[in-house]
């Protein structure tokens, strides 16, 4: 006769993060921390920064046109409407959450054994993030800002489940280069 054995759920760690919409029975363990934050940072671009950037694709156009890089005017030109399309667009409101088996960011859940490590940059009004690192080369970071959350409490709860990257302080270049050119 045969024996039934309880049927147990197993995640394939190497994948990068569990869709809590589609596996809503994860055990996440108890909320350590939680707050809510904009999708993205709104951006107010002045009439002299649309006049600038209208400009500068424009050289770039003629350049590429002369060039005859059909290709690269292309490239342009979408990304010149990508950036316009984002600048209408209004930023929903973001879960992000610290359990016990990992962090949950918009119904995401992030193993602790899928994450590497861990920095804060907080230099406030302009930096106020947590950056999360995955493991694997090709895996981007996750940038959660702060809002009004303690830094030090969230360092202090993190590096019972993570390394925290004491060499770096401060923002990623990437996203320091895109809110001064106001791109991002």
């Amino acid at each position: 006769m045969p024996i039934a054995h309880a049927q147990q759920k197993s995640y394939n760690i190497s994948s990068m993060s569990i869709n809590l919409i589609s596996e809503p029975e994860t055990n996440l363990g108890n909320k350590l921390l939680a707050w809510q934050f904009s999708e993205f940072r709104e951006i107010v671009r002045s009439r002299l920064w649309w006049i600038a950037a209208a400009i500068i694709i424009i050289l770039i156009l003629i350049y590429a046109i002369k060039d005859y890089n059909f290709l690269f005017a292309i490239i342009v030109i979408v990304s010149a409407a990508i950036i316009w399309v984002d600048s209408r667009k209004k930023p929903a409101l973001l879960d992000f959450a610290i359990h016990q088996q990992g962090v949950v960011v918009s119904r995401r859940l992030w193993l602790w054994s899928e994450l590497e490590y861990f920095w804060v940059a907080y230099r406030p009004p302009e930096i106020a993030s947590l950056y999360l690192q995955p493991k694997g080369a090709l895996k981007p970071r996750l940038s959660i800002p702060l809002v009004n959350t303690n830094p030090l409490k969230i360092r202090e709860i993190l590096t019972k489940f993570l390394r925290e990257d004491l060499e770096r302080e401060d923002e990623p270049t990437s996203e320091a280069l895109s809110r001064l050119l106001k791109i991002q």
